[in-house]
């Protein structure tokens, strides 16, 4: 077997991850396993009160290189100024300590202890994610000229975030989960 890339294991580890915390505060969720064709944009079902509706969360996992700030996704290039990034109902955030994000090897240290969530609704994130964007895009570069936005790092002041940092109660209100 090859080597795992850790930008891709990374990714599946976050979305274990909340799939496991949906269970553990008593969300009934479900994996679309990668199944990315059925289920664009979602990886993770969430099952509501109502028998024929669910919640679609997406989930982004990285590792913030910048201290004091939240990771949130990879900027796509200008067209993410244009369109909403997200069009799941929740997205959440997983972040992975940058420290062990970087050393682990698949042995086992990287665990639940290393990641913070950050469970936001669709709408919400959308609005975040084009305000940091718009922010980085009216800086100029310094020699006047404009950024590029493609494959850039989009990060959040982590105070920005602090309100859905574990906020899988706002999830399980939403979903009916425990009525």
């Amino acid at each position: 077997m090859s080597a795992l890339s850790k930008s891709q294991s990374h990714g599946r580890i976050g979305e274990a991850a909340v799939y496991a915390k949906c269970w553990m505060h008593g969300i009934p969720a479900y994996s679309t396993g990668g199944l990315r064709a059925n289920f664009a944009g979602s990886d993770i079902i969430v099952e509501t009160v109502e028998l024929r509706t669910k919640l679609w969360v997406q989930v982004k996992t990285g590792a913030p290189i910048l201290k004091g700030y939240v990771y949130l996704t990879q900027c796509a290039g200008d067209n993410d100024l244009a369109i909403d990034k997200f069009t799941a109902d929740f997205i959440v955030f997983v972040n992975i300590d940058v420290r062990i994000a970087k050393t682990h090897t698949h042995d086992g240290s990287l665990d639940f202890r290393n990641l913070s969530f950050y469970v936001v609704p669709g709408i919400a994130a959308n609005r975040i994610y084009r305000t940091a964007l718009e922010g980085w895009a009216a800086k100029p570069k310094r020699d006047g000229g404009r950024r590029k936005l493609s494959n850039m790092a989009v990060h959040v002041a982590s105070e920005r975030m602090e309100e859905y940092r574990d906020a899988w109660a706002l999830l399980k209100s939403v979903s009916g989960a425990g009525r």
